[in-house]
């Protein structure tokens, strides 16, 4: 008679053998439109997180901490976040006035021209010509698909960080310091490393001017990914932020509220730099 072989009562399985051999699998009809890709958010003082009314309220935050509300992950804003810029697009987002949106862009514009089409109202918002009930504007927006990491320099999480109004500069600063960024080969020359290749640390830090107060970012160069396998997770998500229609993944639910006491920087357009 054959006999069962029975576990011992005290023995420990590890399941790592079936992982591996089940890998992926139940998640074969998640699309790209099922995946939420979070913007970082930064609380400010009018933020609905902060609101005990607000179906968005959440105990746990505070002004000027750095929040990723897919995930509920809660960033202290003076330690900030350990952050790989992965990929990066310019892009002009076209909003309809506050109240009357669904919470997410009405149109996401690459090209520029854009602009020619709005003019700037006294609330210094760039609004689309012709267009009533509702109005729409469009916000120049510097998009920065990064990878954050925790304090071992391990992946954590995929995020977007969206930077514009009075932001728009560090995100032209941080592109400054990507751009400038240098690496010494082994036979002395120097060369351009990939960005998914650098690490920055994002603190949060309060700014105001005449119109207001609110907490923007700060960015300081931490280190370059030094494990191979995190540079390989990095790497990867560039590949996947390069080669798809990444902007269909972002959860924009709630991007418009976060911090409304913001002033909205007054910059020139681009057809008034020119002279002539």
């Amino acid at each position: 008679m054959q006999q069962v072989q029975k576990t011992k009562k005290n023995e420990v399985t590890n399941p790592m053998s079936s992982m591996e051999e089940y890998a992926g699998q139940g998640n074969e009809n998640i699309t790209a439109s099922d995946v939420k890709l979070p913007i970082l958010k930064v609380v400010g003082t009018m933020s609905d997180f902060i609101k005990p009314q607000s179906p968005s309220y959440n105990e746990k935050l505070k002004v000027g901490d750095i929040y990723n509300s897919v995930s509920g992950s809660i960033y202290a804003g003076g330690k900030g976040v350990l952050a790989v810029p992965c990929y990066y697009i310019n892009t002009y987002n076209e909003w309809e006035e506050r109240g009357q949106g669904q919470g997410r862009p009405y149109a996401i514009h690459t090209d520029s021209s854009i602009m020619k089409n709005t003019e700037r109202g006294q609330d210094n918002k760039d609004w689309v010509r012709g267009v009533d009930k509702p109005r729409r504007y469009v916000e120049d927006t510097g998009n920065h698909f990064c990878y954050l990491l925790d304090d071992n320099m391990k992946p954590l999480e995929q995020v977007l960080i969206t930077m514009k109004s009075t932001q728009k500069k560090k995100s032209r600063l941080w592109n400054s310091m990507m751009q400038t960024r240098r690496m010494k080969r082994k036979d002395g020359t120097f060369f351009q490393p990939p960005a998914f290749g650098t690490i920055y640390r994002l603190k949060t830090i309060p700014e105001s001017n005449t119109k207001g107060s609110w907490h923007g970012w700060s960015i300081d160069f931490v280190d370059f990914i030094q494990e191979q396998d995190t540079f390989d997770v990095c790497a990867e998500f560039y590949k996947q932020a390069k080669d798809s229609d990444i902007f269909s993944k972002v959860d924009h639910e709630e991007e418009k509220s976060v911090n409304p006491s913001e002033p909205v920087a007054r910059e020139k357009k681009q057809s008034e730099d020119v002279p002539f």
